[in-house]
């Protein structure tokens, strides 16, 4: 029988599959158990259009993310920051820093995705990755200089 799972079931499959399995155990345990539905009629017209669509989303968020790529990849961002002696500076830059200067400039991205193992100390220029889609990672061009 044809089963479409719309619970991850142990050494069967994930959500959103479609098995075929034994007659018995799809009407005595996952039917009955809410694992999964019969894949016959509506269920499986249904199953065929989530998939559409979930493709469909997938394709659409690439696209939106390379372009998203490209701005990041493109943008340089100018940090002028109060400098103490020596070069040092009085605190440092921040993934949190980075993401707000990304935003002023139109570039909506969440401090999570600013890969930066750690903040920024000192003057120079320094390339930072910026995920934004799964393994999409371009890198900002970020210079930090006295602010004067």
């Amino acid at each position: 029988m044809k089963v479409i799972l719309t619970a991850d079931v142990p050494a069967l499959g994930k959500s959103g599959e479609m098995k075929t399995v034994a007659d018995g155990f799809a009407r005595n345990y996952l039917i009955p158990g809410k694992f999964a539905v019969p894949a016959s009629g509506g269920a499986f017209r249904a199953w065929q259009h989530d998939i559409a669509s979930r493709e469909e989303k997938r394709k659409r968020e690439r696209e939106e993310a390379e372009i998203y790529a490209t701005r990041i990849a493109s943008t340089t961002l100018t940090m002028g920051v109060k400098v103490g002696e020596g070069g040092k500076l009085y605190g440092s830059i921040t993934a949190k820093d980075i993401a707000d200067a990304l935003g002023r400039r139109g570039i909506v991205v969440d401090r999570h995705k600013v890969e930066l193992d750690e903040p920024l100390k000192s003057l120079g220029t320094y390339k930072v990755a910026v995920k934004v889609f799964s393994g999409m990672a371009p890198e900002v061009t970020v210079v930090v200089e006295p602010k004067g």
